[in-house]
């Protein structure tokens, strides 16, 4: 028996194990014969690996790749640096790790060279503000205002009598919105066996709040597309807010939460207060992330200290002035310290995804190291760390099928 990759599944080749999707419904049945038939269902279903009888002569365990003894040596004190702010000893935090090592393996990638988020400059004699938040609240500069699409999904949102048809009619006012969508319906993040042509059908078999969550979203993060390059990366900046965002709504599946797509929408607005200060307060952010830099410091103890807010503050302030719900602007504020939140497992599966996706180091918020670990709120939640590898693999799935939709 063995574990392959639906990529290398031939026809013919007998599964030796029932293959479930994560809600334990039945796809394909032990002993039965894969036909290219079979592939396209478990690939429309997001499963990457299924377990099969193997012939020792047919079979070659993918995982098994000798690595350079060197080149793993210097990953390892790699990605200790990468999580030198967290409890190794926490069994979440050494199975992270782990699987941490095993990519940058798998891909002979060693991150230790990697190209620093700003240029390191002489620092001016320009103080830091004291306190920015106060800066914004006294309108020294003003929040974007919401968009008029975001104003109104909002509104639907908050009418349990709005129909499909309704928030159709607003999503259409943006082709570029509506394309996205319905590129998201249709792909392997759901799975749906027939194409959906139309946003009505879209809300018809996904729902109302869902279809709204994501378009609030994308709508939300789109605002900030035109930050210079040598502030942030918005592409890795994108990257890391979609996966933190798929991996939130892979756990919520674990944890049979409904909410899957308000988590989504968490997962990818989590760091919104940092475009804030990326796009309205270049030159103070560049001074927190040298400081950061050089001091090994978490970016967003940085952040407190040195302009007397973090980015979670200013994060809550733009979604409280956009009246975005309320549990959205909750799980973005308390993501970093979720045993404070009013709804802790749901603000535990963002943390927790936030801390996955900077231990891949897939894309970039800014932070250079893994955010402290709430190991509380994980303990609560109920989750054995022997998950990760297949949530990661799920999400990795999904998260290639759309990201170039964004």
């Amino acid at each position: 028996m063995g574990i392959i990759h639906v990529d290398r599944l031939k026809e013919n080749m007998v599964l030796s194990e029932d293959v479930r999707d994560l809600n334990t419904r039945l796809l394909l049945a032990k002993d039965l014969k894969i036909q290219s038939k079979h592939v396209r269902i478990l690939k429309m279903w997001g499963i990457t690996e299924v377990s099969v009888v193997t012939d020792e002569q047919d079979y070659e365990e993918t995982t098994t790749k000798e690595i350079d003894p060197e080149l793993l040596e210097r990953i390892e004190e790699s990605t200790k640096h990468l999580f030198r702010h967290v409890d190794l000893e926490h069994p979440a935090m050494q199975e992270l790790f782990r699987l941490s090592v095993l990519s940058k393996s798998r891909h002979d990638i060693d991150k230790t060279d990697k190209k620093k988020m700003v240029d390191i400059v002489e620092d001016s004699k320009e103080k830091l503000l004291s306190d920015l938040r106060n800066n914004i609240a006294y309108q020294e500069i003003k929040l974007p205002e919401i968009p008029s699409t975001v104003f109104e999904l909002n509104e639907v949102i908050a009418n349990p009598l709005a129909s499909a048809d309704d928030i159709a009619r607003i999503v259409s006012k943006s082709p570029s919105l509506s394309a996205i969508l319905l590129k998201i319906v249709n792909s392997p993040v759901y799975a749906f066996p027939t194409r959906i042509d139309t946003i009505s059908r879209a809300v018809t078999l996904i729902g109302t709040q869902e279809i709204s969550g994501l378009a609030l979203g994308i709508s939300t993060i789109s605002i900030f597309k035109d930050i210079p390059e040598d502030m942030i990366d918005m592409h890795l900046f994108l990257k890391h807010s979609l996966a933190c965002g798929i991996i939130s709504r892979v756990l919520c599946a674990y944890k049979n939460i409904i909410q899957t797509e308000q988590l989504f929408v968490s997962g990818l607005l989590h760091d919104i207060g940092r475009l804030i200060l990326y796009k309205y307060y270049p030159e103070q952010a560049k001074k927190i992330l040298i400081r950061s830099e050089s001091s090994k410091e978490l970016l967003h103890q940085e952040e407190k200290i040195g302009l007397g807010c973090k980015h979670t503050d200013i994060g809550r302030d733009l979604l409280k002035k956009w009246e975005i719900p309320f549990s959205i602007e909750d799980n973005v504020f308390y993501h970093h310290n979720p045993s404070d939140a009013d709804n802790r497992t749901h603000a535990t599966i963002v943390h927790l995804s936030d801390i996955i996706v900077h231990s891949l180091e897939i894309g970039t918020s800014g932070e250079r190291f893994i955010p402290n670990f709430d190991h509380e709120a994980f303990d609560s939640l109920g989750l054995s760390p022997s998950c990760f590898d297949h949530v990661i693999r799920l999400a990795t799935h999904q998260f290639n099928a759309v990201e170039s939709f964004f």
